[in-house]
């Protein structure tokens, strides 16, 4: 609505039909590159609450704390760290209804990650297989996660640099457009004119597919996951 609403008034004002599809479509993009930011700091932060939820029942399971793997996921929940709390309530919830498995699964696929796949699978496997050393293979996918960390915070860093860049750009922009619209009616004029309008839609869609572009730059990248639902294949459970 914001962005419709920008896009008339630019209309009204300049009687442009390409810059005001440009402005409406500014409003759209521009917020979510600058949104990338926080979108890298979240999923940063789901990390590291998974690496201190991972090591937290390493502990429970090594020193004999608790006597089983759902009683130590439920331990654990107890203390865990809020970047990921819904996804281990979450879990929690559906090992009595769904078991342990299918709960499990459930967990990887809320979290959307390979680092939370990794866990989920050693898990699965114990919980399918029984058997000891559950708590060091825990204790390394967690320093794994944690060096994982590390890393994205090294290429968010630099992303960082770009970024502003990119802002530089976008304003830049805008103020160059609007000042000429409104101090320079006699040099911006031609672009009235049916081929104006052409050339208007062409800079116009030029900046757009530069933007698209810049976002997807952008974007944190995220390995796929492998831990996949038995049932996607044939389709979405009831």
């Amino acid at each position: 609505l914001a962005a419709a609403g920008v896009g008339v008034l630019v209309l009204v004002a300049t009687g442009w039909v390409a810059v005001a599809a440009g402005a409406a479509g500014a409003c759209v993009i521009v917020p979510a590159i600058l949104a990338s930011g926080a979108e890298a700091d979240g999923r940063i932060a789901r990390l590291e609450g998974l690496a201190g939820f991972t090591r937290r029942l390493s502990d429970l399971l090594s020193s004999g704390a608790v006597g089983s793997l759902e009683h130590g996921l439920r331990r654990a929940a107890t203390g865990c760290p809020p970047a990921i709390h819904a996804e281990v309530a979450a879990l929690v919830s559906r090992m009595g209804p769904q078991g342990m498995e299918p709960a499990l699964r459930a967990f990887g696929r809320d979290l959307a990650d390979q680092a939370g796949d990794h866990v989920a699978m050693a898990l699965i496997l114990r919980a399918r297989n029984g058997g000891r050393g559950l708590a060091t293979v825990l204790v390394n996918l967690a320093s794994d996660v944690d060096d994982q960390v590390g890393m994205r915070r090294q290429i968010k860093s630099e992303r960082a640099k770009s970024m502003n860049s990119i802002r530089g750009l976008v304003i830049l922009t805008v103020l160059v457009w609007v000042l000429s619209a409104v101090f320079l009616r006699e040099y911006m004029a031609p672009y009235s004119s049916p081929g104006g309008q052409i050339a208007l839609v062409v800079i116009v869609g030029d900046f757009a597919l530069g933007m698209a572009w810049l976002r997807r730059l952008t974007r944190p990248v995220v390995g796929a996951r492998f831990l996949v639902d038995p049932g996607a294949a044939t389709g979405p459970r009831p």
